[in-house]
């Protein structure tokens, strides 16, 4: 038996919706209240829901409409498809080509025309440990007397942290390439240590924009273009993958005038 189609609610335009018109909007619903409202008003990056049933899509379509936020019913299976992604611990920039290096040191010359997308954000990076720590006690019997006992404590700690990371997409999503700032030696483009990795991660992601003319920039490659300093937070990595999604998606015009 085939599992029921899924859908999407995109925007159809680059504005966001506000907090008001959510909270107004998310009245309809019984489920949804203004806290998940300003929620999705900071976190909205182009899919404002997705893999609902049709109904429940249309539903929330509609109230969407009533307060002016134009979007469009899409299935899940007609939106775009990211390539799997290849993280880079080497790049060179030159004028007229980024060059990517894989693990043995083989280069690839890709000419900035055929970077189609970029992506830049600060991504929550949600960490679970659990610490094992044994101790001994002791225990009275009435028959033994006094004896020790080992006993294991189990500690959970969650910590969380925000990754700078960047997308880069070629045309026809021939191929997608990840920098995790974190990881990454940036040495071989920016040799100056005295920079922090946000600084370094800043710089990387303007020059990219700088050479990539033609490719479409997210909300945060947009962001630090125009010279802001510090880098737009994503709730988590998917929320960026969301938006990328989105722009695929957006970039179509054949899309922003159809509805499933």
């Amino acid at each position: 038996m085939s599992n029921p189609r899924q859908f999407a609610v995109v925007q159809k335009d680059l504005s966001s919706p506000t907090a008001e018109q959510l909270k107004r909007a998310f009245r309809s619903f019984s489920t949804l209240t203004d806290a998940d409202a300003v929620r999705l008003a900071v976190g909205a990056h182009g899919i404002l829901m997705r893999h609902e049933n049709r109904d429940a899509a249309r539903a929330f379509q509609l109230a969407l409409q009533a307060e002016g936020i134009a979007t469009a019913l899409v299935s899940e299976d007609d939106l775009p498809k990211l390539p799997e992604g290849k993280v880079l611990h080497r790049l060179e920039l030159s004028p007229q080509a980024l060059v990517v290096f894989d693990l043995l040191g083989r280069s690839t010359s890709i000419p900035w025309p055929e970077v189609a997308l970029i992506g830049a954000g600060a991504v929550g990076d949600i960490e679970v440990s659990r610490t094992n720590t044994e101790r001994t006690v002791f225990r009275f019997s009435p028959v033994f007397g006094v004896w020790p006992k080992k006993v294991t404590d189990s500690r959970g700690k969650v910590a969380a942290d925000t990754q700078l990371v960047l997308e880069i997409l070629l045309t026809g999503k021939a191929a997608r390439y990840q920098i995790e700032a974190a990881h990454f030696p940036f040495k071989y483009v920016i040799d100056q240590p005295e920079l922090s990795t946000a600084e370094k991660f800043i710089w990387l992601v303007c020059e990219f924009c700088r050479h990539a003319t033609a490719a479409t920039l997210n909300g945060g490659a947009r962001w630090l273009r125009v010279g802001n300093e510090r880098v737009p937070g994503y709730v988590n990595r998917q929320a960026l993958t969301d938006e990328i999604i989105w722009l695929l998606w957006h970039n179509d015009t054949r899309n922003r005038a159809t509805d499933a």
